[in-house]
Order: C-alpha cells, then structure tokens, then sequence
C-alpha cells in the first residue's frame, strides 16, 4: 500500500553522463553565412570532441488515474489480509477451544470410568467366588467378564482422547513434546449459555467477498482508466562542459549551466483495442464477484441459522442424557443393594449395570457434540 501510494511523491534522481563524440554530426548552413555565394550551403560540424552533464532531475506525475486507483486497490488488499488474518485467528480459537473441552471430557470420562471399572471388577471377583461355589453358571460368568473388558476398554478410548487432545494443544500453542500442559479447568455435569443467532459477530466470510467485490469495482475503474490522459512533469536543473581532450575539470568556470523544464501529456487514441478488451474482462470479473458475494450471504446466513439450531437441539439433548444418566445410575446403586441383599440375581444386576455404561457413553457423547458446536460460535459471541 505504501508502494503504490508514492505516486504522490516526486521522483528525484541525480544523473551524470559523458560523452565522446567520435564523429560530429553535419549540418548544412547557408554559404553567405561564412562569405559564400548566396543559394549554396556549407557543411558545418560543431562541437567539441568530448562533453559532460551533471545535473538533478525531479520527475512528477501530475494526473495518474490509473496510479491513483491503484492505491485504493492496495489499500483494499491490505483489509483483505486483515480478515484472512482475523479468519485464521478465529480457526485458531475454535481448535484451541475444541480440544480443551474434549480433554476436560475426557478427564472426567476417565474419572467416572475408574470408579465403573472399580464396580466391575468387584462384580467379576464376586462372580467367579460364587461360580467356584456353584452358585451360578459359567454363562453369568463370562458375562461378568466381558462386562469388565468393556469398561476397560472404554476407559482405555478416553485416555486416549485425553492423550490426544494435548498433543493437538501442544501443537496449537507450539510447545515441544517434553514440555508440560495442565488444564486447569474441571468439568462436572456443565452445560455452556444458550446462544441466540443476533448474538453473532458478522460473518467473516461475508466480508471477504464484499471486500472482494470493491476490489472488483476498483479494478472496472482501473480498466476504464486506460482511455484517459496522464500528464506528467519532467525538471532538468544541471550544467554541462565541453572538452577537446579527455579530462574532466571540476573548476567552475569550466561549467556552463544546462536547466529545462518539460510537460508531457499524453492521450490514448488506438491500443488495437486492448483497453477495451480489458474494461470487458473487468466487468465480466465484477459480475462474478457480485455473484460471490451473494452466494457467500446466502451460505453465510444458511450456516449460521443452522449452527444455531443445533447447538440449540444438542444443549436439549445433552440435557436429556444428563437426566437419563442420573436416573441408570440411581438404578445402579439400588440394584446392587438388592443384589447384595438376595433379592435379585446376578444376572439382573448385569443387565442394570450394562444400561447404566450406555447411559454414561450416551451422556459423554452428547456433552462431546454440544461443545464441537459451542467451539465454533466462541470466535463469533
């Protein structure tokens, strides 16, 4: 932008130039000038074999509409970049926000997941005494055992969620691999605010493609530009030396001065229609930027409604689950006290227990799409 906004600056540059002359240029003057015969002319040679020019030359350009366009469009691109860099900053705080809500997840996954494998391997050990006393069938048995492993299994998953989402952190904040990350948050059964769609920031993409559009109009002008004159002033101010031997005398009557003063103006008349071609292109460019823009309002408005809805439905659902959560693992509890009472069978606590670990992962799963949605909208609240 700066670049192009030095039109508006003079062009100073100091200049020297010398010059041999191995043949003077002819000139034919009238005879009667020397003493001849008027009607005749002599061929004359002037000057001097060798000469200098030193001097300081100071360019302007007074009317430049292209360079004057050019400007803007510099100064459009540098606003351009701005959004490209906010977009990216707010990809950066959705990701961050992403897997610091998927490690707190987690962690409370792998806590809730350690006391369910403590339960299920209590009821493995209990379940293989009464089968070692005959009690109960090698069926109840191994169910008891997959039971475990399930458990296991899905505490091993949410370590590895735990695991992974640090890596991502430690990416995203640019750590190495030895350095330590501790979230210092917890997370216990939260849900985040209700988000409304007139809460929203203006859409990124939305303002990229307006952006894009005045770049589109500037550049029709650009184009349109071509057909008008430029008027540029040029200033000469130096002095110069003539010499019949090669040297170069820096005394001052040595000199003579040498200064002047040119405008130039210059109007298009015929480019093999170039610049017409030219303002054709511009105008089929701006009609397609137009087009973008229109299409960039429609997603725009689209996605954003539909962000909104469903983070609206999986705060819902995420409240649901929450409920039913509770509700298996107060039938939970109860049941094992009846099991450990005798008035139940193992097997009926089984059943209980496995929809209580449905529950659970359901539960998890849902508070894990609530905030994968609740991560896009922090950039925009």
């Amino acid at each position: 932008y700066k670049e192009a906004k030095s039109y508006r600056l003079p062009t100073i540059s100091g200049t020297f130039n010398g010059q041999r002359n191995i043949d003077l240029a002819t000139t034919p003057l009238p005879a009667e000038i020397f003493g001849g015969e008027p009607g005749q002319t002599i061929n004359t040679q002037f000057g001097q074999e060798y000469n200098y020019n030193a001097g300081i030359t100071i360019y302007k350009e007074v009317f430049n509409r292209e360079a004057i366009l050019q400007k803007e469009i510099a100064l459009l691109n540098t606003e351009l970049q701005e959004v490209s860099k906010q977009q990216y900053e707010d990809l950066l705080t959705e990701k961050v926000s992403l897997y610091y809500y998927t490690a707190l997840i987690a962690k409370r996954a792998i806590e809730i997941g350690e006391q369910d494998l403590e339960s299920a391997k209590s009821i493995q050990e209990l379940t293989d005494q009464k089968f070692q006393e005959g009690i109960i069938d090698v069926i109840t048995l191994n169910n008891s055992k997959i039971n475990y492993n399930s458990v296991k299994q899905s505490l091993n998953a949410n370590k590895q969620q735990e695991l992974q989402s640090l890596i991502e952190l430690k990416i995203l904040f640019g750590m190495q691999s030895a350095d330590t990350l501790t979230l210092s948050g917890t997370f216990d059964y939260f849900l985040p605010e209700v988000v409304a769609y007139e809460q929203l920031s203006r859409n990124l993409q939305i303002e990229s493609a307006s952006l894009q559009l005045k770049q589109a109009d500037t550049q029709v002008k650009v184009s349109q530009s071509s057909l008008l004159p430029t008027l540029n002033l040029n200033n000469y101010v130096g002095r110069q030396q003539f010499r019949n031997d090669f040297g170069l005398s820096f005394s001052g009557d040595s000199w003579t001065n040498y200064s002047y003063m040119s405008l130039n103006l210059s109007i298009p008349i015929f480019s093999g229609f170039n610049n017409r071609r030219n303002i054709k292109v511009s105008k089929l460019n701006q009609q397609a930027s137009m087009n973008d823009k229109t299409k960039a309002e429609l997603n725009a408005t689209l996605a954003d409604h539909q962000l909104i809805e469903s983070y609206r439905l999986s705060l819902d659902d995420a409240k649901s689950t929450l409920e039913t959560y509770r509700l298996y693992e107060e039938n939970q509890q109860l049941t094992f006290q009846k099991y450990e009472e005798g008035l139940i069978s193992l097997d009926s606590y089984l059943k209980v227990f496995e929809d209580y670990i449905k529950a659970e992962n359901t539960y998890l799963n849902s508070m894990s799409k609530v905030y994968t949605y609740y991560s896009q909208l922090i950039p925009r609240i």
